[in-house]
Parts: structure tokens; C-alpha cells; sequence
């Protein structure tokens, strides 16, 4: 009796059935990759901001003037948002002169932070030299809180709120995100 030597690997068979169920793995994993995508740009804009806060205080301190941090949300003309960080007056930092103009400190620009969204936000002010040496929006250009709202592709929407002291805190208005605290309710107002 002859023996016919047995081939060793995988059928086409097989193969079509191994990459259709990695295929469907792929399907089911993709939506929560994007989500997780989202929530990490999302946060990364955020937190870009509070490093620029702790930089307007630091840079108000060091140099004895208010610093500004002036937003500029997205619009027809602009198909991104930006802010800016001076101690100067008024800036669109939309404007490509801004950079060399005196008194800018920093100039960012959301398509740093693809699929995020500046909704609204209010002119942040850091003034060591304030009123009891307040570090905050207790200024005459900013006389209360303020604060900056951002959405994702997604929906999630992340708040970063700055105190009269100048430190900020994060909150989601909407749905939580990832450890983030619900914001507290509006006040009515009186």
C-alpha cells in the first residue's frame, strides 16, 4: 500500500470563513473606536484650554497686565474656530497678522482639534493686578464668570467653567463623559 503524503494548511473554505468573522468583529468594534476617537479629541481641546488658562495667569503675574482670552467661534467666512491669548485689546484671531501683532501671546486654532466644535464661549480675563489681586473674570472687561462650551461629532458636549479666581473646572451638560461631572442647573434668573 502506497501512503499519499496529506497536505498541511487551510481550505479556501476556511479562510473565508476565518476573515468573514473578523470582518464582523471589525463591524462591531469600529463604533466604539470612533466614540472613543471623539471623547479623546474632545477632552484634548478642553484641556488645551485650561493649560492656556494657567498660562494667562501665570503670563498676567508675570507681566502686571490683564491677559484676554478672546474666542472666536466658527462661521460662514471661518470654517473653524480660534482664541487667543493677549494683553492687548480686542483680536480676531481669524486674522492672519495677529500673530506678529504686539502684546499676542498665543494664537490656537480648532483644526488642531479636528471634529470639535466651539458652540459658545466668553471672553476670559486674568488680572494679577485686579481688585485684591483676584485672578479671574472680576475684572471691568469680565465682571462674572464665564465660560466655554465644546461638542464633538458625536453630540458630547464638554463645559469648562472659570471661577472668579481663575481656576477653571470641567462639567458635561449634557450626558456624562468619562468621569466628567454633570453641570450643576442654570439659576433661574431673578
Amino acid at each position: 500500500m502506497r501512503r499519499t503524503p496529506r497536505l498541511i494548511g487551510f481550505t479556501l473554505l476556511e479562510l473565508m470563513i476565518v476573515l468573514a468573522i473578523m470582518a464582523m468583529l471589525g463591524a462591531i468594534s469600529l463604533p466604539s473606536f470612533t466614540a472613543l476617537i471623539d471623547r479623546q479629541r474632545l477632552h484634548s481641546a478642553v484641556r488645551h484650554l485650561q493649560a492656556d488658562i494657567a498660562l494667562a495667569r501665570q503670563e498676567s503675574g508675570r507681566r502686571g497686565l490683564p491677559v484676554q482670552i478672546q474666542f472666536q467661534p466658527a462661521s460662514h467666512a471661518a470654517a473653524t474656530w480660534c482664541y487667543s491669548l493677549s494683553t492687548g485689546t480686542q483680536n480676531d484671531c481669524r486674522q492672519p497678522d495677529l500673530i506678529t501683532a504686539s502684546g499676542v501671546i498665543r494664537v490656537v486654532n480648532g483644526r488642531e482639534f479636528p471634529g470639535i466644535t466651539l458652540r459658545q464661549a466668553d471672553l476670559m480675563v486674568m488680572d494679577a493686578a485686579g481688585p485684591g489681586g483676584l485672578v479671574g473674570r472680576g475684572s471691568a472687561l469680565a465682571p462674572r464668570r464665564s465660560q466655554a462650551n465644546f461638542s464633538s461629532h458625536a453630540g458630547l458636549q464638554l463645559r469648562l467653567v472659570l471661577g472668579l479666581l481663575g481656576r477653571a473646572s470641567l462639567c458635561a451638560p449634557g450626558a456624562p463623559v468619562d468621569g466628567t461631572p454633570a453641570c450643576p442647573p442654570e439659576p433661574l434668573p431673578a
